[in-house]
Formats: structure tokens, C-alpha cells, sequence
């Protein structure tokens, strides 16, 4: 696990907030180690609902097969699926759904986590976090 690259979502988060939206960050990385394409939140700053960070990341990337995703933020459920989707076989993030619901105001609070998303579906995705997760969520404060 690459702590350069999840610190990286981290900083990708903090610009997010200061870009007037929610600050959550993420950094999609090949197999081999290369940085595909990075996403900050977008959603009130672009006004579409979907551009959470991972999906950004996923949207600027020619290719997911085979890449792990750093996330700030555990993934809510439609980026979830998405990496399902795309072919995101690694998902490594900072702070935890509930942990991060405590402090942010407004939006929704899902009780379906991220480990939960992938394990539904028929292929093999591995889930880590919540990783540094006291430094992920100094972002939210």
C-alpha cells in the first residue's frame, strides 16, 4: 500500500474543499505502479451529483483494469459499483463512512459500506481501510 499516493487524495480533498466542494480526493494507480488520473469532488462546483472524486479520477482515465484507488474517503455506494465497473481491482481509503458522517453536515448517510458494494458483486476486490485515518479526517474539521 502506497501511503504517497493516499496522502495525495488527501491534498486532492483539501483543494476540493477549497473549491467550495465537499473535500473528498482520489488517485487511481495502474498495475505497474503509474499515476492514471487523479479527481477531486466536483459536485457543487460542476453541478453534477455524480462527480464524487473517484468518479472524476475513473472519467479522466483511459483505462481502470487492473488499478487500485486511493480515496480520502471511504467510496459511498454508486462509486463503489463504478469501480466494480470499471475494473478497479484494489480500493485503499483514509477515513471511514461513519467516522466522516460525524463531522460533515448535510447529505446522505448510507449504511452500506463500500467492503459491502464490492462483495455483492462476482469479482474479486480487495478493501482497505480505514488507513491513517485520523489524518483523513483533519480534512473535515
Amino acid at each position: 500500500m502506497s501511503r504517497t499516493h493516499l496522502s495525495r487524495a488527501i491534498e486532492l480533498a483539501v483543494e476540493a474543499g477549497e473549491a467550495g466542494n465537499r473535500p473528498f480526493g482520489a488517485v487511481l494507480v495502474g498495475a505497474d505502479g503509474t499515476v492514471l488520473a487523479e479527481g477531486r469532488n466536483e459536485v457543487a462546483s460542476g453541478g453534477d451529483v455524480t462527480a464524487h472524486a473517484e468518479l472524476v479520477a475513473i472519467r479522466a482515465a483511459a483505462t481502470a483494469e487492473s488499478a487500485t484507488m486511493y480515496a480520502s474517503g471511504e467510496p459511498c455506494p454508486m462509486c463503489s459499483a463504478a469501480m466494480v465497473w470499471a475494473g478497479v481491482t484494489r480500493i485503499v481509503f483514509g477515513a471511514s463512512e461513519p467516522e466522516f458522517s460525524n463531522i460533515l453536515d448535510g447529505g446522505p448517510r448510507f449504511s452500506l459500506r463500500c467492503a459491502e458494494v464490492v462483495a455483492a458483486a462476482d469479482v474479486d476486490i480487495t478493501v482497505e481501510g480505514p488507513v491513517d485515518e485520523a489524518e483523513a479526517l483533519n480534512v473535515f474539521r
